[in-house]
């Protein structure tokens, strides 16, 4: 039981999961969010994250987009019989910036790769249930004697991942262009899991900071007017988390420090590598057809305690299409599948907290050109995840359990060519 202890109390709690993996995320922009496919796009500074070596396609310019996200979700536990549930309101920015010039472009993005806002259960949830019936059989005695209960659990994440993405673009060829650039990854989390126990409150504080590199790479084909194709690959990045503990109370220090979570301890959590592949396709002089492809490298990164957790890696499979109503609007409505191979018995505390489910999404959306220089893009999505229920296993101290969430998200964004 102390391992499993040790698993709930260390390895974290996440935010909500969107648009990709079990950890990686793809919602970088408003025209994302109104699509919900974007692996070949070649229409918009957001084209850096998704398909930077289609950015020749751009007219010769600088472009500058500001993103915004706002979204909203209901995550439930279903537990003996009563539902705990998280359901904030939280706001994302991204950012994009291109230069482009006749035969190369140089571009730069900020954007959140993982993580990506906060989850507060106020009443508790799978995890202080599991905590409390560890203590309640003993696990921590005689620090926390057995037989009691945990009054006023709380839990709380506050988890990022800022992702900073900077490279090139060149023609090599009329139909061929392609990208390669640098990325940097600062995530940073919080953690609080508190409550009272026999009268006693603890408290069990942490924070964990993490940096990693990886690199991007990509190549765009486009042999005719009518059809475009984009491939990129980023490099897995490698996130080694320290941790500090020092915010805990005195009960929630031995138990950190039984576990072996002290101060400068760390736990990897690599950012797995992705695969994306895209495809353009002017079926008709005004409607386009935009089919994605995204693949998930999570069997090779290293996920420290649960690297056999995963029984394969995740993908995602979008359709879009767009109409062109003129030269000022166009029309955008998507799907997307996503699909997560980890059952729901070997979750670990960060998919517990936002956890890995099969998805079926739907998105409309909007792009007004407003002049040459400006053009303003609007979307919103909708999220319907696939109930799983994860057996009771008594000596992880936790109840047969019901995952359920819905997530909605709105983008706005305004470009500016100058």
């Amino acid at each position: 039981m102390k391992k499993w202890f040790l698993i709930v109390l260390i390895m974290g709690t996440a935010v909500p999961a969107f648009g990709g993996g079990i950890d990686n995320k793809q919602n970088f922009s408003a025209a994302y969010v109104g699509s919900l496919s974007r692996n070949a796009a070649t229409d918009g500074a957001d084209a850096a994250a998704y398909n930077p070596a289609g950015l020749m396609q751009l007219k010769n310019g600088t472009y500058l987009e500001v993103d915004l996200q706002p979204f909203t979700f209901d995550y439930d536990h279903e537990f003996n019989g009563e539902t705990y549930t998280a359901s904030p309101n939280l706001i994302a920015p991204m950012a994009f910036g291109v230069h482009k010039r006749e035969k190369w472009a140089v571009w730069g993005t900020f954007t959140i790769n993982g993580g990506g806002g906060e989850t507060e259960y106020e009443n508790g949830n799978i995890i202080t249930e599991s905590v409390e019936n560890l203590m309640n059989a003993g696990a921590f005695s005689p620090y926390i004697p057995s037989g009691g209960a945990l009054s006023m659990p709380y839990a709380y994440a506050k988890s990022y991942d800022y992702t900073f993405t900077t490279g090139l673009s060149f023609d090599l060829h009329p139909m061929v262009s392609v990208s390669a650039g640098i990325r940097y990854v600062r995530t940073d989390k919080e953690v609080d899991l508190h409550g009272t126990y026999n009268g006693s409150y603890i408290l069990a504080r942490y924070d964990q900071e993490a940096d990693g590199f990886g690199g991007v790479i990509g190549i765009d084909i486009h042999p005719s007017d009518k059809l475009n194709i984009g491939i990129r690959y980023d490099s897995q990045v490698n996130l080694d988390w320290e941790t500090e503990t020092d915010t805990s109370n005195q009960l929630g220090l031995i138990l950190l420090n039984a576990f072996g979570r002290v101060d400068g301890q760390s736990y990897a959590r690599d950012l797995p590598a992705v695969l994306a592949l895209g495809l353009e396709w002017k079926v008709l002089p005004r409607l386009t057809l935009k089919p994605s492809f995204s693949y998930y490298f999570e069997k090779d990164a290293d996920w420290d305690t649960q690297n056999d957790a995963v029984d394969g890696n995740s993908f995602e499979l979008a359709m879009a299409l767009q109409y062109d109503l003129n030269a000022a609007w166009s029309l955008t409505a998507g799907y997307l599948y996503i699909d997560v191979d980890m059952k729901p018995e070997n979750f670990g505390i960060i998919e517990q907290m936002s956890p890995p489910l099969d998805c079926h999404a739907v998105a409309v959306g909007t792009r007004y050109r407003i002049s040459e220089q400006i053009t303003l893009i609007l979307g919103i999505s909708g999220y319907f995840y696939t109930d799983a229920t994860a057996p009771a296993d008594f000596s992880k101290g936790r109840p047969q359990v019901t995952y359920d969430k819905t997530l909605y998200i709105g983008g706005i964004g305004i470009q500016y060519r100058f």
